[in-house]
């Protein structure tokens, strides 16, 4: 009895410090964000780090007036033959704006002496002014824009990039700026 015991809590430990890992993005998406993700906006890589962009609906007594899904963000490490993790954050972020919103996040891998061994910066929001044509952003202290990826859903558009602490700004048809407001 006690050797079944003993291998029980052994098992226990290997798969807890193991972490939980699933056989497809897709799953590890479905189990591991806490929240009812609607759709999977936008996925994309950046340094071996997997970013999903995702719709979800707003949670908790003080924003019961929010009817429209608000945009989320999280990060997964993995393949499919290794398995996939979700390495967070997992929340969900929404600010009125009548041009677009500018939501940040990143994910900051450490090794275990505390050395930065990833750390991905990602800007994302939506576009609400339809003169909007192109989203760009630029890494901190930098001049040279790059389009954000435009993602549209329905009659929705939303956008995402990577970058270093990125900035943001709107361009209509013509090129000019269009300011958040």
């Amino acid at each position: 009895m006690r050797k079944c015991i003993l291998l029980f809590i052994v098992l226990v430990l290997m798969l807890t410090l193991a972490g939980c890992k699933y056989p497809t993005l897709e799953k590890a998406i479905a189990e591991t964000i806490p929240f009812d993700v609607q759709e999977v906006l936008y996925k994309t890589k950046s340094d071996g780090i997997t970013i999903v962009l995702y719709s979800t609906k707003a949670e908790g007594e003080d924003v019961k007036d929010i009817k429209d899904p608000v945009l989320g963000v999280s990060f997964f490490e993995g393949n499919d033959e290794e398995g996939w993790k979700n390495e967070g954050p997992n929340g969900w972020e929404h600010a009125r704006s009548e041009t677009y919103s500018i939501y940040h996040e990143n994910y900051t891998k450490y090794d275990d002496k505390g050395k930065v061994l990833k750390d991905i910066y990602v800007v994302f929001g939506e576009v609400k002014n339809e003169n909007i044509t192109v989203i760009e952003i630029a890494d901190q202290d930098s001049e040279e824009y790059k389009e954000a990826k435009i993602i549209k859903d329905g009659n929705k558009r939303y956008y995402a990039g990577v970058g270093f602490h990125p900035k943001v700004r709107a361009l209509n048809g013509n090129g000019e700026v269009i300011p958040q407001q």
